[in-house]
């Protein structure tokens, strides 16, 4: 009897670890829903209650740059800073919701919020449905990063309008170490990888004083529109599936004369941006392309309508025509 039981306790165990090793992801494997859900959700909220400092490099296209950040988490107000290590001395400090900027010249312009808080490796959003309407995620095994065990995992679009992405995220703690954006043939077009990097332990104050004399951002926080206004000079239809509107404002831009309206969209990985403004007939027009980023910009009725952002050129395209002047037959190219 004893050495049944022996045999069903036995088979028990091998039983509920045989589960366990099937819920445990296999390269190439999809991830269910529930967990991409947590991944996303666990990723996002790393960025912010994570301690951690290290050096990651930004390479976009032909160009990289290399910058030092030390993020202090704490119960109340987390502190940030971050400087370039290459090219012109360039310094961003936060503490809470106050930023301060350092920039060549002394200048300092208005940042927006929602840009400000997606800097690396703070790049997901909050809200995971947002980001899994769009991709689905796969599990494709693990790899050190600077040192750090990490999971990779590819965030594959679930159709043409966007581009892959492969994230590399620490298997202890869930912040991203890595993050690449790949491009029409799978090449890497952008990447965000930390080269060294400390996760937790104390930060010594030192390290987070501001080198240079940084001065106060204004910052935008008005949540702008989310539906687009009821504009008699156009009609807007069709766009794009999968992408939402974040904002609607205007936007003072360098070499303007005065505000542009500009419409954000963003499918939870990546931003469209929409520019509306009297047409110049010295403004470039057509596709252009360059390190993941590409604009359309073409002339509709009395204005010169722009659209920008990493994802394909039908996607920018797209875009564009959904917007028509009144007046003008709609989608007319």
């Amino acid at each position: 009897m004893m050495k049944t039981k022996g045999w069903i306790l036995a088979g028990s165990l091998f039983l509920a670890g045989h589960r366990l090793l099937a819920a445990t992801p296999v390269p190439n494997e999809l991830l269910s829903t529930q967990d991409a859900t947590q991944l996303v959700a666990r990723v996002a909220n790393a960025a912010r209650t994570v301690t951690f400092q290290g050096v990651y490099v930004h390479q976009h296209g032909d160009n990289m740059e290399a910058f030092r950040v030390i993020h202090e988490a704490t119960s109340g107000n987390d502190i940030e800073r971050r400087e370039s290590l290459d090219g012109p001395p360039r310094e961003f400090y936060r503490q809470g919701n106050q930023i301060s900027l350092y920039l060549p010249g002394g200048q300092v312009f208005p940042i927006d919020r929602r840009q400000s808080s997606k800097l690396f490796p703070r790049q997901f959003p909050d809200d995971p449905e947002h980001v899994l309407v769009n991709y689905q995620v796969r599990y494709v095994g693990q790899e050190r990063v600077a040192g750090q065990d990490a999971n990779i995992y590819d965030f594959e679009p679930k159709d043409k309008l966007r581009y892959p992405h492969r994230y590399w995220v620490h298997a202890d703690t869930g912040l991203m170490l890595k993050s690449v954006m790949l491009g029409v043939r799978h090449e890497p077009v952008e990447v965000f990888a930390f080269s060294q990097v400390q996760i937790g332990g104390a930060i010594d104050k030192r390290q987070l004083k501001p080198v240079y004399p940084v001065k106060p951002a204004p910052v935008d926080d008005s949540p702008g529109s989310m539906t687009l206004p009821k504009d008699p000079a156009w009609d807007i239809h069709n766009l794009p599936g999968g992408f939402r509107l974040l904002k609607v404002s205007q936007r003072a831009m360098v070499g303007k004369p005065r505000p542009v309206v500009h419409h954000l969209y963003g499918d939870g990985l990546v931003t469209i941006s929409v520019f509306i403004e009297p047409f110049d007939p010295a403004a470039p027009l057509g596709i252009a392309q360059q390190a993941g980023i590409t604009v359309f910009a073409r002339q509709a009725g009395p204005y010169l309508l722009t659209v920008l952002g990493e994802v394909p050129a039908e996607t920018v395209q797209a875009f564009s025509y959904a917007y028509t002047p009144k007046g003008e037959k709609s989608g007319a190219q």
